[in-house]
Protein backbone atom coordinates (compact mmCIF):
# COMPACT_ATOMS: atom_id res chain seq x y z
CA UNK A 1 0.00 0.00 0.00
CA UNK A 2 1.15 3.37 -1.04
CA UNK A 3 2.15 6.04 1.60
CA UNK A 4 -0.05 8.46 2.45
CA UNK A 5 1.21 12.01 2.42
CA UNK A 6 -0.57 15.74 2.41
CA UNK A 7 0.15 18.71 0.46
CA UNK A 8 -0.54 22.21 1.71
CA UNK A 9 -2.01 23.53 -2.37
CA UNK A 10 -2.85 26.76 -0.99
CA UNK A 11 -3.93 29.27 2.14
CA UNK A 12 -7.26 31.31 2.00
CA UNK A 13 -6.94 34.66 4.50
CA UNK A 14 -10.83 34.79 5.26
CA UNK A 15 -12.41 37.12 8.24
CA UNK A 16 -12.84 33.96 10.20
CA UNK A 17 -9.09 32.41 10.38
CA UNK A 18 -7.20 30.53 7.92
CA UNK A 19 -8.22 28.30 5.74
CA UNK A 20 -5.86 25.52 4.70
CA UNK A 21 -6.20 23.68 1.14
CA UNK A 22 -5.06 19.83 1.23
CA UNK A 23 -4.77 17.11 -0.69
CA UNK A 24 -3.69 14.36 -0.63
CA UNK A 25 -1.68 12.25 -2.60
CA UNK A 26 -4.68 9.56 -2.91
CA UNK A 27 -6.04 12.47 -4.76
CA UNK A 28 -9.01 13.51 -1.36
CA UNK A 29 -9.01 17.25 -0.65
CA UNK A 30 -9.65 19.13 2.57
CA UNK A 31 -10.32 22.72 3.81
CA UNK A 32 -9.42 23.07 7.14
CA UNK A 33 -10.67 26.60 9.19
CA UNK A 34 -7.84 27.37 11.70
CA UNK A 35 -7.74 30.56 13.78
CA UNK A 36 -4.22 32.67 13.63
CA UNK A 37 -3.01 31.31 16.71
CA UNK A 38 -3.29 27.27 14.84
CA UNK A 39 -1.85 28.98 11.80
CA UNK A 40 1.35 30.63 14.02
CA UNK A 41 1.42 27.28 15.79
CA UNK A 42 1.17 24.79 13.07
CA UNK A 43 3.88 26.38 10.79
CA UNK A 44 2.60 25.33 7.29
CA UNK A 45 3.16 26.97 4.18
CA UNK A 46 2.34 27.04 0.66
CA UNK A 47 3.59 23.37 -0.98
CA UNK A 48 4.28 22.44 2.25
CA UNK A 49 4.33 18.60 2.73
CA UNK A 50 3.36 17.13 5.87
CA UNK A 51 2.78 12.68 6.26
CA UNK A 52 -0.41 11.24 7.35
CA UNK A 53 0.74 11.22 11.64
CA UNK A 54 1.39 15.04 11.17
CA UNK A 55 -1.63 15.40 9.20
CA UNK A 56 -3.96 13.45 12.41
CA UNK A 57 -2.24 15.61 14.66
CA UNK A 58 -3.29 19.31 13.67
CA UNK A 59 -6.51 17.95 12.46
CA UNK A 60 -7.23 16.87 15.88
CA UNK A 61 -5.94 20.08 17.61
CA UNK A 62 -7.79 21.93 15.90
CA UNK A 63 -10.98 20.56 16.22
CA UNK A 64 -10.27 20.30 19.73
CA UNK A 65 -9.03 24.22 20.17
CA UNK A 66 -12.30 24.95 17.69
CA UNK A 67 -14.72 22.96 20.23
CA UNK A 68 -13.18 24.48 23.12
CA UNK A 69 -13.91 27.93 21.75
CA UNK A 70 -17.16 26.88 21.49
CA UNK A 71 -17.98 25.60 24.75
CA UNK A 72 -16.45 28.71 25.94
CA UNK A 73 -19.07 30.82 23.81
CA UNK A 74 -21.81 28.42 24.77
CA UNK A 75 -21.11 28.70 28.57
CA UNK A 76 -20.71 32.51 28.18
CA UNK A 77 -24.36 32.68 27.89
CA UNK A 78 -25.35 30.67 30.88
CA UNK A 79 -24.95 27.90 33.41
CA UNK A 80 -24.53 24.78 31.53
CA UNK A 81 -23.59 20.76 33.33
CA UNK A 82 -21.42 18.46 31.34
CA UNK A 83 -24.64 17.23 29.17
CA UNK A 84 -26.46 20.12 28.29
CA UNK A 85 -22.90 21.25 27.11
CA UNK A 86 -22.37 17.48 25.34
CA UNK A 87 -25.67 18.42 23.49
CA UNK A 88 -25.21 21.86 22.29
CA UNK A 89 -21.57 20.94 21.17
CA UNK A 90 -22.97 17.71 19.23
CA UNK A 91 -25.61 19.94 17.79
CA UNK A 92 -22.59 21.94 16.63
CA UNK A 93 -21.20 18.68 14.45
CA UNK A 94 -18.53 17.51 16.71
CA UNK A 95 -18.29 14.25 17.39
CA UNK A 96 -19.15 12.58 20.75
CA UNK A 97 -16.07 11.55 21.93
CA UNK A 98 -14.54 15.15 21.21
CA UNK A 99 -17.42 16.67 23.38
CA UNK A 100 -17.20 14.38 26.02
CA UNK A 101 -13.83 15.59 26.27
CA UNK A 102 -14.18 19.06 26.00
CA UNK A 103 -16.71 19.15 28.70
CA UNK A 104 -14.25 17.08 31.05
CA UNK A 105 -11.77 19.72 30.39
CA UNK A 106 -14.17 22.53 31.25
CA UNK A 107 -15.10 20.94 34.70
CA UNK A 108 -11.52 19.96 35.50
CA UNK A 109 -10.71 23.86 34.70
CA UNK A 110 -13.47 25.34 37.05
CA UNK A 111 -15.69 26.56 33.86
CA UNK A 112 -18.49 24.19 35.30
CA UNK A 113 -19.00 23.35 38.74
CA UNK A 114 -21.83 20.51 38.94
CA UNK A 115 -21.73 20.11 42.94
CA UNK A 116 -22.44 23.88 42.94
CA UNK A 117 -25.51 24.05 40.13
CA UNK A 118 -26.69 20.76 42.12
CA UNK A 119 -26.83 22.86 45.26
CA UNK A 120 -28.45 25.59 43.65
CA UNK A 121 -31.22 23.65 42.00
CA UNK A 122 -31.74 21.83 45.29
CA UNK A 123 -32.71 25.21 46.92
CA UNK A 124 -35.40 26.12 44.13
CA UNK A 125 -36.96 22.46 44.03
CA UNK A 126 -37.06 23.01 48.20
CA UNK A 127 -38.57 25.92 47.90
CA UNK A 128 -41.32 24.36 45.66
CA UNK A 129 -41.84 21.93 48.00
CA UNK A 130 -40.67 19.02 46.36
CA UNK A 131 -39.89 15.55 47.76
CA UNK A 132 -36.95 13.98 48.16
CA UNK A 133 -37.50 11.65 45.53
CA UNK A 134 -38.55 14.16 43.15
CA UNK A 135 -35.45 16.76 43.83
CA UNK A 136 -33.56 13.27 43.18
CA UNK A 137 -34.86 12.76 39.75
CA UNK A 138 -35.21 15.98 38.42
CA UNK A 139 -31.34 16.17 38.73
CA UNK A 140 -30.97 12.88 37.11
CA UNK A 141 -32.98 14.13 34.06
CA UNK A 142 -31.06 17.08 33.74
CA UNK A 143 -27.89 14.79 33.35
CA UNK A 144 -26.32 14.89 37.21
CA UNK A 145 -24.41 11.62 37.77
CA UNK A 146 -26.96 9.80 40.10
CA UNK A 147 -23.95 9.28 42.70
CA UNK A 148 -23.32 12.50 43.00
CA UNK A 149 -26.75 13.40 43.10
CA UNK A 150 -26.99 10.66 46.05
CA UNK A 151 -23.99 12.08 47.69
CA UNK A 152 -25.16 15.47 47.58
CA UNK A 153 -28.77 14.61 48.89
CA UNK A 154 -27.64 12.28 51.54
CA UNK A 155 -25.00 14.99 53.23
CA UNK A 156 -26.97 18.50 52.63
CA UNK A 157 -30.67 17.97 53.07
CA UNK A 158 -30.61 15.24 55.94
CA UNK A 159 -31.89 18.55 58.21
CA UNK A 160 -34.57 19.22 55.73
CA UNK A 161 -38.06 18.25 57.30
CA UNK A 162 -39.61 16.70 54.51
CA UNK A 163 -43.04 15.90 56.54
CA UNK A 164 -43.39 19.24 57.64
CA UNK A 165 -43.22 20.02 53.17
CA UNK A 166 -45.69 17.40 52.65
CA UNK A 167 -47.79 18.91 55.73
CA UNK A 168 -47.46 22.69 54.22
CA UNK A 169 -48.92 21.56 50.76
CA UNK A 170 -52.11 19.58 52.37
CA UNK A 171 -53.09 22.49 54.54
CA UNK A 172 -52.65 24.89 51.41
CA UNK A 173 -53.89 22.72 48.72
CA UNK A 174 -56.51 20.34 50.66
CA UNK A 175 -58.99 22.22 52.90
CA UNK A 176 -60.76 20.34 54.87
CA UNK A 177 -57.90 17.47 54.43
CA UNK A 178 -60.14 14.35 53.10
CA UNK A 179 -60.10 11.87 56.05
CA UNK A 180 -60.90 8.44 54.14
CA UNK A 181 -61.82 7.07 50.56
CA UNK A 182 -61.00 7.93 47.28
CA UNK A 183 -60.29 11.57 48.28
CA UNK A 184 -57.75 10.39 50.49
CA UNK A 185 -56.16 8.18 48.26
CA UNK A 186 -55.79 11.04 45.22
CA UNK A 187 -54.25 13.24 47.53
CA UNK A 188 -51.47 10.53 48.32
CA UNK A 189 -51.12 9.87 44.90
CA UNK A 190 -50.65 13.45 44.15
CA UNK A 191 -47.80 14.13 46.90
CA UNK A 192 -46.13 10.76 45.66
CA UNK A 193 -46.06 12.31 42.25
CA UNK A 194 -44.07 15.26 44.23
CA UNK A 195 -41.72 13.01 45.75
CA UNK A 196 -42.63 12.54 48.94
CA UNK A 197 -42.36 9.20 50.38
CA UNK A 198 -45.49 6.78 52.09
CA UNK A 199 -43.67 7.81 55.69
CA UNK A 200 -43.29 11.25 54.90
CA UNK A 201 -47.10 11.41 53.56
CA UNK A 202 -48.38 9.73 56.58
CA UNK A 203 -46.10 11.81 59.00
CA UNK A 204 -47.66 14.99 57.13
CA UNK A 205 -50.92 13.72 57.81
CA UNK A 206 -50.34 13.08 61.91
CA UNK A 207 -49.04 16.85 61.44
CA UNK A 208 -52.06 18.50 60.09
CA UNK A 209 -53.90 16.35 62.35
CA UNK A 210 -52.16 17.56 65.07
CA UNK A 211 -52.71 20.93 63.72
CA UNK A 212 -56.21 21.13 63.22
CA UNK A 213 -57.04 19.62 66.73
CA UNK A 214 -55.08 22.38 68.31
CA UNK A 215 -57.08 25.20 66.66
CA UNK A 216 -60.24 23.57 67.06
Amino acid sequence: MDKIYYKVERIKTTPQGRIFCIRSNMGTTFEMLVSEEQYLRFELTEGAEIDDERFLSIREEMLFDNARRTAFSILACGENNKKSLINKLQAKGYSYELCKNISIYMENRGYIDEKKQIGLLCDTYLRKKFGKLKIINELVVKGYQREDVMEFVQRELKEVNFAENCAYIIENKYNPMPQAGEELKKMMGALMRYGYTIIDIKKAIDIVKERSEGDA
